[in-house]
């Protein structure tokens, strides 16, 4: 992958207080991972259309892989860890024209639970040499908890730890010696971690909105359900659906420090509306999933929401919005949205509302995104406030993505079911592929299509 942290890491608050003492219209992109961002405070409200023609990036190989979803990509850019429903995978991704699985471990149980096998794994994390395979991403049944492994040798992971849960982990990230856990269906719908040093899983801390501001306990779990996290230099991102996404200092991983909050719906008025509604699938909350840039100056968090017919809004589907963070450590000040992505938008007779914003990756200044049957597009977003489109590619006969991660060179993505099949063979993983493509040329950009983002109602307005 490309060199984000030339010169030695850096922490956060000092890269941010650094852009923040240029005094420039645009910080450049350059080598260290930074993210240019423009001063215009109101691009988030901007609307940018779909020009005539879009470039396209084929990809240059695919690998039959059932019950394939979330996929993650070590350090050397190559090695494609892959979640499998009832396992995981190893891919080699290093001849992009002939991805190979290196090893796969399927039927994961461990000795001594009444209820041993672990269903429904979506997730999978890695960091150095440590891989996390967590379970279920639904409400806990049979095995749930957590798997450690040792994979110093990719092709042959040892198992070094299992902490059982009492939740079903819908998410997770692992940051060294420690791992965080979306504590999906728990009352406070927390983000939980563990201490993982010496492959001895120990819970350490439990946060939630609802220690930021206690009128959050009010409204109801489902609509602040945590449902992505990722950790970076010392802090934490959360997406928390209808109640946004949250900047978290994990300096001290035993004492999570909320830092800002981006988007989300105020509390007051979450707490009078119907958790089982329509708010709970349209916009403009529903924030999905969330990755910073390399420096922490942005972070960009896709929105996954559809339109529901019997509204008169306009709920779906939803973008990838692109923050602006610099303010965020330096002066206090509230993190400023530039941009919001477009969805592809369908062809010929088809219809577009389930073609919303799943997981993506950040790499440098670009951005590998997902779009269930609307395929996949790489951006250029080194202007936060003016990405642009290098390429897509879709074919919504036969794939339906889940998630786009960068590769040493081009990008990984996977399709986990293939419409072409029956549901119940959909239901089994059939037909999943994972797809490398190229790096796309930066010769063929567009300006990429953005949208308004749609306004968050005041606690009094209420409508059908």
């Amino acid at each position: 992958m490309r060199d984000l942290d030339v010169g030695g890491r850096w922490s956060r608050r000092r890269v941010l207080a650094g852009i923040a003492s240029v005094g420039v219209v645009d910080v450049l992109g350059d080598a260290t991972g930074t993210v240019r961002a423009s001063t215009n405070d109101d691009v988030g409200t901007g609307d940018r259309g779909t020009p005539e023609t879009l470039p396209t990036v084929e990809p240059a190989g695919r690998l039959a892989l059932d019950g394939v979803t979330e996929a993650v990509v070590d350090d050397d850019g190559e090695t494609v860890y892959c979640a499998l429903g009832d396992g995981f995978a190893v891919v080699d991704a290093s001849n992009p024209f002939d991805p190979t699985v290196r090893y796969v471990e399927r039927d994961l149980e461990h000795e001594g639970d009444t209820y041993s096998r672990m269903v429904s794994i979506r997730d999978v994390k890695v960091s150095g040499d440590r891989l996390l395979v967590p379970g279920p991403s639904a409400p806990p049944e049979f095995l749930s908890g957590f798997f450690l492994y040792d994979v110093s040798d990719p092709t042959s992971p040892e198992r070094v730890a299992f902490q059982d849960l009492e939740f079903g982990p819908h998410n997770s990230f692992v940051d060294g010696d420690h791992v965080y856990l979306t504590g999906s269906g728990e009352f406070d719908e927390p983000v939980v971690v563990y201490d993982v040093a010496g492959d001895d899983p120990e819970g350490v801390a439990r946060w939630s909105p609802t220690d930021a501001d206690d009128d959050w306990s009010e409204v109801p779990t489902l609509l602040r359900n945590c449902h992505d996290v990722y950790v970076q230099d010392d802090v934490l991102y959360a997406a928390y659906w209808d109640a946004g996404t949250w900047v978290v200092d994990v300096s001290d991983p035993a004492d999570p420090t909320a830092l800002g909050h981006l988007g989300g719906h105020d509390p007051a008025f979450l707490a009078t509306v119907d958790p089982l509604g329509a708010e709970f699938e349209e916009l403009p909350g529903n924030s999905h999933s969330v990755q910073p840039s390399a420096d922490g100056a942005a972070a960009f968090v896709g929105k996954e929401a559809v339109d529901v017919p019997r509204t008169l809004a306009d709920g779906g589907p939803g973008g990838v919005e692109c923050w602006d963070l610099r303010a965020l450590d330096v002066d206090g000040a509230a993190p400023s949205l530039r941009s919001v992505l477009r969805p592809p938008e369908p062809r010929g007779n088809r219809t577009g509302s389930g073609w919303t914003a799943h997981n993506f990756g950040v790499d440098g200044d670009r951005l590998y995104t997902s779009w269930h049957g609307g395929g996949v597009r790489a951006y250029d977003v080194a202007t936060l406030a003016e990405p642009s489109l290098l390429g897509e590619w879709r074919d919504p006969e036969r794939t339906w993505f889940w998630t786009a991660k960068p590769l040493e060179s081009g990008f990984v993505a996977t399709s986990y079911l293939d419409p072409a099949y029956s549901v119940g063979a959909q239901r089994r993983g059939e037909g999943a592929h994972l797809y490398v493509f190229p790096e796309p040329s930066t010769a063929d950009a567009v300006p990429a299509p953005t949208m308004p983002r749609r306004e968050f109602p005041v606690p009094e307005e209420r409508d059908d």
